[in-house]
């Protein structure tokens, strides 16, 4: 079963949406590399966005785990946003 994490970013003026979309290529392709089916990020409005991530299952998640959280404490608030939380599970219905 798919597991998904969603994690949330908050933006203010100082962001620079090319080196945003920058990094997050870089790291959803390293995180796609360690095993993920597929990144998203999802800008949700002008101040705020998401980094959706499919691994194809929780072990897989958990392989990587920490290299995430490291990714989102080492993430530049004018490059990437402030990371703000994350709620993650199994994808119960995928089509």
């Amino acid at each position: 079963m798919a597991y998904v994490t969603v994690s949330n970013w908050t933006y203010d003026d100082s962001l620079n949406e090319a080196a945003l979309i920058a990094t997050a290529k870089e790291k959803l392709s390293q995180l796609k590399a360690m095993g993920a089916s597929s990144g998203h990020l999802v800008r949700t409005g002008p101040y705020e966005g998401l980094i959706v991530v499919v691994y194809p299952d929780e072990g897989s998640w958990n392989r990587v785990r920490e290299a995430v959280q490291h990714m989102r404490k080492d993430t530049s608030p004018s490059e990437g946003g402030v990371f703000t939380g994350a709620l993650s599970g199994p994808a119960v219905v995928s089509v």
